[in-house]
Order: C-alpha cells, then structure tokens, then sequence
C-alpha cells in the first residue's frame, strides 16, 4: 500500500470519528422523533381481540337483487370469530394523552367485490384519500354516512372509479343503495397515528409507540367499544388483549 493510499484511509476514518461526536444520533438504533420531545425509544403492542361464551355464527345474507350475478346468498361479514374466539375486523386506536398528535394522511381503497364491499372494515388517518371502485359488471352505489349525515353517495358502473377525502373523524358506515341490501362496510377515521385491524385470528400490532400515556380503543360493528388507559414505560414489546362477552353483543 502506498504513502498516499494509507493518508487517505487515515483522513477518511477521522471524518467518520468526528461525524459520529458530532452527530451521535444517527447511529442511534430504535430512536423515534416525536412532536414535544427531542427523542423517544419506541415500543410495540401486540394483543388480541376476543369474544368469551357461545358463539353462534350469524347467518348468510339473502341476496333481493342481481341475483343472476351475486348468487341467492352472501356471506355475513358483520361478526367472524375463529375456533379459539378471536374476533376479526376489530379496529384499535391508541390515543396519545401525554402529547399531541401528528397523522400523516394515506390512500386507501374501498371496491365493490362479489357483491359485497372490499375490505368490510379498515382504518385510516383523518384528510386520508379514499378511491372508490367496483370490479363487478353490475352497477353499486356508496353511500356513506357519519352519524345521521350523508357524506357522499357515489353511483358506481364498472368502468367509474371517484376519489373522496376523509376530512373528519368518526366512524363512516357504508351502504349501496341499488337494493343490495345485504352490503356495508365502514372504515374508521382517526386524528391518531397509532391502529391496526385484527387479522382472522383476532391478533394485532403497533409498532413505532413512543414511551408514554395512551387511551387504547377497540371497536367492532356488533361487539362495541372498550376502552382503557395504556402506559408505555420502557422499549420493547407489551402484550394487551381485549375481551368481549357473547352477552354484551349489541343487536
């Protein structure tokens, strides 16, 4: 190795030394940035959703129209539980109480899918994009509401797609209003970062949780809402299940 080839390893590795003193930081691992606070370790909740009693699975949904097309039957979205009680399409929210919130906004799809709305239940951030489409050759509507108000309601052919804005938060309940009675959905819009939905088994995840104080909610279209107080002390991973009772279903 030659004189100048040794002074240039020897420079580059004091750059690298200085850079680091400087800026130690960046070579941080597992450091989140949060609004109030310089720094924060990150944690994760993993959890499950379940619901304790006799569960009797709900009945298949009888289809009135385009029945050419969708078949005489649907199935019934509203309440799925699997063999060890976990519930799916439970949404969870963590509500920081200790520091405000920043949400960044995404884009998510609502489809029209075997006469039937696709996915049944999702979550997204408040001022997030919401495309509607319809894979079916059948005509369908979205009719979505907050509460009593009508937000929009989109006819849908085959070839339309329309884009909405989810400027509030709350839980938006979907219909289509061609007389395919049988179809909702509802997608539930937060001012918070921090949700999931339960996968088939019920089971959760959130990752990227600053250390701190949270409300966490859950929420089901037939079970209802729960809610308790969240304390994430220290880095790493918390397990928090919620439970249902067959008893407390809602009609």
């Amino acid at each position: 190795m030659s004189v100048s080839q040794r002074l240039s390893i020897a420079l580059a590795l004091l750059t690298w030394m200085w850079a680091w003193a400087a800026h130690p930081s960046l070579v941080v691992a597992g450091e989140h940035r949060s609004e109030g606070s310089q720094s924060a370790v990150t944690s994760k909740v993993l959890g499950m959703v379940s619901l304790a009693g006799a569960y009797e699975k709900p009945p298949r949904l009888k289809v009135f129209k385009s029945r050419n097309f969708c078949g005489p039957w649907v199935p019934n979205e509203t309440l799925l539980v699997d063999s060890e009680g976990g519930v799916r399409n439970a949404v969870i929210v963590l509500h920081p109480l200790d520091r405000p919130a920043r949400v960044q906004p995404s884009s998510i799809v609502l489809d029209n899918r075997k006469c039937a709305f696709s996915p049944h239940v999702q979550v997204a951030p408040v001022d997030s994009e919401l495309r509607l489409k319809n894979s079916d050759p059948i005509l369908h509507t979205v009719h979505a509401r907050l509460g009593q108000e009508t937000l929009f309601n989109v006819g849908l052919p085959r070839w339309r797609q329309v884009t909405k804005s989810l400027t509030r938060s709350g839980i938006v309940r979907i219909d289509c209003d061609v007389l395919h009675t049988w179809m909702s959905a509802a997608i539930v819009v937060t001012a918070s970062p921090f949700y999931a939905v339960t996968d088939q088994h019920g089971r959760f995840a959130i990752d990227q949780l600053p250390t701190g104080e949270y409300e966490m909610e859950a929420w089901h279209e037939k079970l209802g809402t729960r809610r308790r107080r969240l304390v994430i002390a220290a880095a790493g991973q918390t397990t928090v299940d919620v439970v249902y009772s067959v008893s407390q279903r809602m009609p």
